[in-house]
């Protein structure tokens, strides 16, 4: 089960009091250049339920991908090119909504993502906080880490006790084959821990996109991993807007 403050009021005090080691230190190692430690799956290994399995090598911490990291690993691409942009759209949802664990979008705008890969370079870090669905006002919190074309999460809490040890909770991969011919992105979001709901993967993207994107959503990115002080908590957390 997921571990939920018990109020917003406990929330905001476990969020307050990891704010600055969160914007200091990154939950998950950075990949580099070769993105090193990260396993390439084949698009035959998940035709089960995705599943994240974290591994703990003494000197560098690694975990296999749900997910392919190239779009060629699941669709044969000059034929998806055949189709226009929105009939392609409809093809990536429909073939994953039979997948378990899986959200599929998209990203119009080869500006918008370029604008958004700039921003998570620079700003890899960010916090997503997660209602609840008992409707009882408990929070979530994720932190989420850019890698490259990658968005890894964990949980505030886990990313406290185990720092690089965290495992990941959702992954969302970028897929930009597409963008010179169709100008689209397409987006898969991998669900590791089963007490993820599709609707939680769904907004979570959306959030994503939302403040690395768009110049008010990306001033608070910003501030979180540059400014730390001058990121404000308590309007951050009020805001509807911000609750995924």
């Amino acid at each position: 089960p997921l571990p939920l403050p018990n109020s917003e009021a406990g929330m905001r005090r476990l969020f307050s009091s990891s704010l600055r080691s969160l914007a200091r230190s990154s939950p998950f190692p950075s990949s580099g250049g070769r993105k090193r430690g990260l396993v390439t799956h084949s698009f035959a290994s998940l035709r089960s339920p995705p599943k994240c399995t974290p591994t703990f090598p003494r000197r560098q911490f690694s975990f296999t991908y749900p997910t392919p990291r190239k779009l060629e690993e699941i669709v044969k691409i000059p034929l998806l090119l055949m189709n226009e942009a929105d009939k392609i759209v409809e093809i990536w949802t429909d073939y994953h909504s039979s997948k378990p664990g899986v959200f599929a979008g998209v990203l119009k705008g080869k500006r918008k993502f370029q604008v958004m890969m700039q921003r998570a370079q620079k700003s890899p870090l960010f916090i997503y906080p997660l209602v609840s669905p008992d409707g009882g006002g408990n929070y979530f919190v994720l932190v989420s880490q850019f890698q490259g074309k990658h968005c890894l999460f964990t949980s505030l809490e886990d990313f406290n006790e185990k720092k690089e040890n965290a495992q990941p909770h959702l992954v969302i991969t970028f897929y930009d084959e597409l963008i010179n011919e169709k100008d689209l992105v397409l987006i898969r979001t991998d669900i590791c821990n089963p007490a993820f709901s599709l609707q939680a993967a769904k907004n979570i993207n959306e959030s994503v996109v939302k403040h690395y994107v768009s110049s008010d959503g990306y001033d608070l990115v910003d501030r979180f991993n540059h400014d730390p002080s001058k990121f404000d908590i308590e309007s951050y957390l009020a805001d509807p807007a911000n609750q995924s």
